[in-house]
């Protein structure tokens, strides 16, 4: 996590076009990223490219052909003993796009780190090209990574079990819907716009407003930083996420964490490039 290349597809989309073979793990495109699929379409209907899928993920709108869907099988790449091999070596631009699904796997750090050291000894990571690749299948997930919010280490996944285990006597969730907690003793404050299992269980809701009803930023899967303009405005007493936790840090603290948005986006940015240059 602490190298943006482990998490961003570094081929970029565009990328897609100018690739020769293109290897599927752990994710079917055509329903995670439908957009992503109709490029890999193009990339086999004009340049021939050819497509790998470890398992069957049924109907892509394009051929491609099945590897069993075990780890031995991309053992057998990087040992060199695959039928792709080969392929793999002669292509010039290959792609490997590997979905959430396959970092379930306990081996999947050591896999990954493998295929990298196989395919820097081949000479296709270089600095024109990355063919390792990782599809997100949240839109926020590029995005909290670069922020240090979604984190595999330890201290995070020690907050969640105790989360879980009702240990904590506060918790806040911030849009966040979809935690499978069986409340007991806590006392829940929802932030957010969505209304659903987050805001069920809470017993204070302070409306957010929604992504299309405040100006923001969001990281897309290369790892670009994009900026979307509100559309509309949050309705009631709804308001942005930012200014709620700001005058909750300026009843607690006495002070604001931010004097105004332009200071917030500012440090993020810093904090961002900051992490790039590492």
């Amino acid at each position: 996590i602490n190298n943006r290349k482990n998490y961003i597809f570094n081929s970029r989309l565009n990328g897609i076009d100018e690739s020769d073979l293109i290897v599927l793990i752990g994710t079917n495109p055509r329903y995670e990223a439908t957009i992503l699929n109709s490029r890999i379409r193009n990339a086999f209907l004009k340049n021939k490219c050819e497509i790998y899928s470890f398992g069957n993920s049924g109907d892509l709108t394009y051929d491609y052909e099945i590897i069993e869907n075990n780890t031995s099988q991309l053992k057998e790449i990087l040992d060199g003993t695959s039928s792709i091999t080969k392929k793999i070596e002669n292509s010039k631009k290959p792609i490997f796009i590997f979905g959430q699904s396959f970092f379930k796997l306990r081996s999947s750090n050591f896999l990954l780190e493998g295929l990298k050291k196989y395919l820097l000894s081949q000479n296709k990571i270089n600095e024109n090209w990355n063919p390792i690749n990782i599809l997100s299948i949240h839109a926020s997930t590029v995005g909290s990574y670069d922020l240090n919010i979604v984190s595999g280490d330890i201290n995070s996944n020690e907050v969640l079990t105790k989360t879980l285990n009702n240990e904590f006597e506060v918790i806040f969730l911030i849009g966040k819907d979809n935690l499978e907690l069986k409340k007991k003793n806590e006392f829940i404050i929802y932030i957010g716009s969505h209304g659903d299992k987050g805001a069920e269980i809470s017993d204070l809701i302070l409306p957010g407003s929604a992504y299309t009803e405040q100006d923001g930023y969001f990281t897309n899967i290369e790892g670009k930083i994009q900026k979307a303009h509100k559309s509309s405005y949050p309705p009631g007493e709804a308001r942005e996420d930012w200014k709620i936790l700001n005058e909750l840090s300026k009843f607690i603290k006495r002070k604001n964490l931010f004097e105004s948005k332009k200071q917030l986006l500012d440090e993020m940015m810093m904090y961002i490039k900051n992490k790039k240059e590492k």
